[in-house]
């Protein structure tokens, strides 16, 4: 389930919550741009599946009360080291391309879907710091909540 935002920041309150894509669509898909993000969200959803990635989680913006967040933030747990052969090499491109629309370089699935999800534990956000705890606070430091993903994409 997940819960109302914290109304002093404006985002989860901190801790890790389950839901399926239809609560998320449900609690999260207030705007024309929520449900485009999830659209993407749910092709992105279908190709982890497909590659047998079960452990998925987003945060960020999306994961607010901002009406028109600039994409879907996530990360996906390695399953084990063949996941790469099973998974669509789309989904673990961040070479940049050009996004017209904010005029600047991003990787394929920001610009084609608003989605940037990262691999757990091959990728770090930044050092020694990984994903999960990367995502697990906000910019300034203070903890958040992030929504671990259950079920299929149709589920």
């Amino acid at each position: 389930m997940i819960p109302d935002v914290d109304p002093e920041t404006g985002a989860l309150p901190p801790g890790d919550y389950e839901a399926s894509l239809i609560e998320i669509t449900n609690k999260l898909g207030f705007s024309p741009r929520r449900r485009w993000l999830l659209k993407g969200l749910r092709e992105a959803l279908r190709a982890f599946r497909g590659a047998g990635i079960q452990e998925i989680y987003i945060d960020g913006s999306f994961c607010s009360e901002k009406p028109d967040p600039g994409d879907i933030d996530g990360y996906w747990v390695e399953p084990d080291h063949d996941v790469y052969e099973r998974l669509d090499p789309y989904w673990t491109d961040f070479n940049p391309i050009f996004a017209p629309n904010m005029r600047r370089f991003k990787c394929r699935m920001w610009v084609d879907h608003g989605l940037e999800f990262f691999s757990h534990p091959a990728m770090h956000a930044s050092g020694d710091v990984g994903f999960p705890d990367f995502f697990r606070q906000d910019r300034d430091g203070r903890p958040r909540g992030v929504i671990q993903i259950k079920g299929n994409a149709d589920d």
